[in-house]
């Protein structure tokens, strides 16, 4: 099933997956951080925080902000309301997480 098949829900879920260990490896990161390592001998969770942040750089800033407030950053719930009517998020939130999937999943 391709990602442009998926549900909303679906690719809420896919999206909350990727952050849940972003943070994880995020935390590896900085307890393994005391050598230095030659690109090739690169650790799973490094390539995993480098593919996150390739697909986060590949949006604007409207789709970034998004994406924050909504999977990595969560400040506060809502936070689009004044910004979007309900029908323009929901709208604007799905072509965001596909973009984000499509460009975390594109090797």
């Amino acid at each position: 099933m391709s990602l442009h098949e998926k549900s909303f829900k679906q690719l809420n879920e896919m999206i909350e997956e990727v952050a849940y260990r972003f943070f994880i490896a995020r935390k590896l990161n900085a307890i393994k951080q005391n050598g230095e390592m030659l690109a090739e001998e690169r650790p799973p969770y490094q390539v995993y925080l480098l593919r996150v942040e390739r697909a986060y750089r590949s949006l604007d800033e409207r789709e970034r902000n998004l994406i924050n407030n909504e999977f990595f950053f969560q400040n506060y719930q809502n936070w689009w309301i004044g910004l979007y009517s309900r029908t323009s998020f929901y709208r604007f939130k799905k072509k965001t997480m596909l973009r984000f999937l499509e460009a975390f999943y594109h090797v």
